[in-house]
């Protein structure tokens, strides 16, 4: 996923120039991060490119667009690349299947009245729209797991309140739209740049983890729900093992030298998730004639999931003003934890390591994001925002393979036509009866299959993975990666302290507010970290990579 990676070397105190505890590790790796150190101000002005305060109101928003105008042409020339359809496959998939899981659980959670119509729709139309007018297209927004887990709690706070669930989505919307307005007027978005490897690895797990227990849940419920017939459950069990254990053993052929020809192992990893689902699908036909098999089912025709209802919301019916007040109080939380969600999707999206050329932006597409979630609770549609670890996973699928001839090229190949692609794949197969059939006889257990897929990638791609046998392993046999042992278990333990907090509150009436829990990791990374560990322990637990050099993987590459 891009997060955080390390070189794997001991430390070397001569490396680490600025020992300063507050030091910024995200933007510009040049700049500590205190203005000045008698003051205390812990918030700077600029932070490196894209991450500017300007003396105008939305002047980052104007730059983003000044700077991003130029390549506007070349992010469709550069389309006409092998990436740009095994990207859009990919990401279909995960992306796909991960919002019809969600939309099925968010039509179980508020009792039919938002699901998989408006999650497909909403998916569709807002990723479209900001892959080809957004300044960074490569931000995969969509309806998240947290945002799922949000509208339950919604509409669970409708019924304690006697409150239209739709009408206070709707003045939640707007609340939600004004403080986006405001974020992005003021460029607030910037200050993202405080937060280091330390919160990039526990929002990354937490929001991934939200996709292994959805998909683990489903996978094991089916055997604890079936009280005499196990063969159905057994074999949806079975498909999902075989989804997930295709889709790594191929995602793994780039780093088997002597299996297939080198292109032939690329491609085929290009594709894992796509040819995963279609042999797991394929094996779905092989007992569908003695066993039942659960298929994914979609509306046979273009309506809300709750019937009889119409796509626009009656934001001023009874008792709206109750729904107002209440909407713009609860869009608090839900503004702060789009705030961190939607910049941490762009941050770990744009990091140097990922070898994107065409600039760094965040104003735009969080701006948008605010434009989406008042729009689309109008019409009963559910909010959006940047999706991890799609979006770093989007960035990923197509960055090219190392070219020994030309290291110098650019790494990625940026455009817009992949991820219009994507969304318009996910629009149509809603849209068409045609899509609709072929989305039909994929097996629900597969798409449970990708959900843990998608989940475990972002997991397995953070540093605090990486860094979790440090907490069993001997002194003596940790690796030198992450420097003093103790040290790196004090870290660990303090990351899995936080996850296990937000996974805590989540779980309480008070789950609306499992944002604040995200919003804590500033003050813990600029007061608790630096009193805790020394500034040699925390340059190497915290630090990252400050540049992205393809030339560092080329010898493993030509190798194979």
């Amino acid at each position: 996923m891009g997060t955080c990676q390390s070189d794997k070397r001991p430390y070397n105190p001569n490396d680490y120039v600025d020992k300063r505890p507050y030091r910024l590790r995200s933007g510009d790796m040049s700049k500590p991060l205190l203005d000045d150190p008698k003051d205390g101000t812990l918030f700077r002005k600029d932070y490196g490119e894209g991450l500017k305060e300007f003396p105008e109101f939305m002047g980052g928003l104007i730059d983003d667009y000044k700077r991003r105008y130029p390549h506007f042409v070349s992010d469709f020339k550069d389309a006409l690349s092998r990436k740009t359809l095994s990207s859009s496959l990919m990401m279909f998939l995960a992306t796909f299947c991960s919002t019809v899981a969600l939309g099925s659980i968010a039509s179980r959670h508020t009792n039919g009245h938002i699901g998989l119509s408006e999650y497909l729709l909403m998916n569709g139309v807002a990723g479209m729209i900001h892959a080809l007018v957004g300044c960074q297209p490569l931000i995969i927004l969509r309806p998240t797991g947290p945002i799922t887990l949000m509208l339950a709690q919604i509409y669970s706070l409708s019924l304690l309140l006697g409150l239209n669930f739709f009408t206070l989505l709707a003045w939640t919307g707007f609340g939600v739209a004004i403080w986006s307005t405001l974020i992005t007027g003021f460029e607030l978005s910037r200050h993202i740049a405080m937060l280091t490897c330390f919160a990039h690895d526990v929002f990354a797990v937490f929001v991934s983890s939200i996709y292994v227990v959805d998909g683990m849940t489903a996978v094991i419920g089916r055997l604890m729900g079936s009280s005499a017939d196990y063969a159905a459950p057994l074999f949806a069990f079975t498909i999902a093992a075989a989804l997930i254990f295709i889709s790594f053993a191929l995602s793994n052929l780039r780093k088997t030298p002597n299996l297939f020809s080198k292109y032939a192992r690329f491609l085929m990893a290009d594709y894992a998730l796509p040819l995963a689902t279609f042999l797991a699908t394929l094996l779905s036909f092989f007992a569908s004639g003695t066993v039942d098999v659960e298929r994914i089912k979609m509306s046979d025709t273009i309506e809300p999931t709750l019937a009889d209802r119409s796509w626009t919301v009656p934001m001023f019916a009874e008792g709206w003003l109750a729904a107002f007040f209440t909407g713009i109080a609860i869009s608090i939380p839900i503004a702060i934890f789009f705030y961190f969600d939607q910049n941490f999707s762009s941050l770990l999206s744009q990091t140097k390591e990922m070898g994107l050329s065409k600039g760094s932006y965040y104003h735009s597409s969080f701006a948008w994001t605010g434009v989406f979630n008042f729009v689309g609770p109008i019409f009963g549609m559910p909010f959006v925002t940047g999706s991890l670890p799609h979006s770093p996973q989007m960035v990923q699928a197509l960055t090219k393979d190392p070219d020994t001839k030309n290291p110098d090229a650019p790494a990625v190949d940026e455009n817009r036509v992949a991820p219009f692609l994507m969304y318009f794949l996910i629009l149509i197969s809603y849209l068409s009866s045609t899509g609709r059939h072929v989305i039909e006889s994929i097996p629900v257990s597969a798409a449970d299959g990708v959900l843990i897929v998608v989940g475990l990638e972002g997991i397995f791609a953070t540093r605090l993975w990486r860094r979790l046998p440090v907490l069993v392993t001997p002194d003596s046999e940790c690796s030198p990666e992450f420097g003093d042992p103790w040290a790196a278990r004090k870290f660990t333990l303090l990351q899995l302290s936080v996850l296990a907090a937000g996974w805590i509150l989540n779980f309480t009436p008070l789950a609306l507010a499992f944002p604040l829990v995200i919003a804590c990791l500033v003050p813990i990374h600029a007061y608790v970290l630096p009193a805790v560990f020394t500034d040699e322990q925390f340059a190497t637990l915290d630090g990252e990579r400050d540049h992205f050099d393809a030339k560092d993987n080329l010898k493993s590459y030509s190798a194979a």
